[in-house]
């Protein structure tokens, strides 16, 4: 990429270069898919825990915990295996998004999202494998720390071990933590490091590690910076689609006593999704501060007796309005990893001296290697067509 600076000035490119359909559906895609888990295992856990589904929603619409009710414990096992899942998801789109921007950073912009889906699918067990690899350095230090906690309680000989063991104890507290910093770094740059430098697990493992110690300020200032761009264009993107929305709900206005009943009750709908977001909404900017976010101040004196086209029409409203917000996130979201992606780059450079930019591609290597195989079989198509040509012209010759 032309004009890479490699220092900080290069983040703020970011917003730039996520903005695009193929950047902002994966992460759309992602979002979505996470969030359907989510809510499948949560409601699940807690209609298994004998809860009405329709007064939870009623109270916590897309947005519901488990840890507000009181369930049984294997509801809690549910619902961390829908969080866990769903955070698996999450790195997974992380993955392809990255994936993809640093294709666009290479200049490659014919790179596809499938190709970046297909990307992810065969790194995903190597997604897995980066934290695998992380449990596997810390669990060691908390087995043996509660090993040498029962030792401790033998009289005498497990108080003289642990008094002799204390320079070790503090050692191994500081690799401790140490590799809990690296695990937490990899959360972010885990996926990055796979769509970038084709790790595997355990090679991502390490390359945080790596991060971690070279890199330590700039991983800070550089991750403060990404996020205040990433909740910039979230904001950005939501004030560019709430323009959108009131120039739709201005130039239809002399149809409105058809359409203001139905978009008046897909936002109420919306407003019931949040649960109780929207109360904080409206505790932190005030009844009439909650405009910002929608049409009106509420919509809960909405008469319900409505025709029911108005309501089918109200639910098709509802769905888009959700796809737009969901599409508002993705954009932050593919702000996030291009920022990521961005840092990375600069980190390898100062860390390896290398650049990842021009660094040999799988991928970039594949369609390199197709292209003089498509060359050779247009000339082959070609020297067969002139023989048949030449071949057609004796064979004139002949008979004349």
């Amino acid at each position: 990429m032309d004009n890479f600076y490699f220092n900080f000035k290069d983040l703020f490119k970011a917003p730039r270069m996520a903005i695009g359909p193929q950047r902002i559906s994966l992460a759309m895609l992602g979002l979505l898919a996470a969030h359907f888990v989510y809510l499948f295992f949560t409601y699940l856990a807690i209609s298994l825990g004998g809860h009405s589904i329709a007064l939870v929603w009623s109270e916590y619409g897309l947005f519901p915990c488990a840890y507000v009710f009181d369930l049984p414990f294997y509801s809690y096992i549910l619902y961390w295996i829908g969080v866990v899942l769903t955070g698996y998801i999450l790195l997974l789109m992380n993955t392809a998004v990255s994936r993809a921007a640093y294709m666009h950073l290479r200049e490659n912009l014919f790179y596809t999202w499938k190709q970046a889906l297909n990307f992810t699918k065969d790194k995903a067990v190597s997604i897995a494998g980066t934290y695998l690899t992380f449990i596997f350095l810390i669990l060691p230090f908390i087995i043996g720390a509660i090993i040498m906690a029962l030792i401790g309680r033998i009289p005498w000989f497990g108080e003289i071990l642990n008094s002799l063991a204390t320079l070790p104890y503090i050692f191994a507290g500081m690799v401790l933590v140490f590799f809990t910093i690296s695990f937490f770094v990899s959360f972010f740059y885990g996926p990055v490091i796979i769509a970038t430098s084709e790790e595997d697990g355990f090679g991502a493992a390490v390359q945080s590690l790596h991060l971690t110690w070279g890199q330590p300020w700039r991983l800070v200032l550089y991750g403060i910076t990404i996020i205040a761009l990433e909740i910039f264009g979230i904001f950005f993107f939501a004030f560019v689609l709430k323009i959108g929305l009131i120039i739709y709900s201005v130039l239809f206005m002399p149809l409105m006593h058809s359409l203001a009943p139905i978009l008046d009750n897909a936002l109420r709908f919306i407003q019931i999704s949040m649960g109780s977001i929207n109360d904080w909404i409206v505790e932190l900017l005030g009844p009439s501060g909650s405009k910002i976010f929608y049409l009106k101040q509420n919509y809960e004196a909405l008469s319900l007796q409505i025709p029911l086209s108005t309501q089918i029409s109200s639910y098709i409203v509802y769905f888009f309005l959700l796809i737009a917000a969901y599409m508002t996130v993705g954009y932050g979201e593919a702000v996030g990893c291009t920022g990521l992606v961005i840092s990375y780059v600069i980190f390898d450079s100062k860390l390896t001296n290398t650049n990842l930019l021009k660094r040999k591609d799988s991928e970039i290597e594949e369609e390199d290697e197709s292209k003089p195989q498509e060359e050779d079989t247009k000339n082959i198509g070609e020297d067969a067509d002139k023989q048949d040509e030449d071949d057609k012209d004796k064979e004139s010759e002949e008979d004349k």
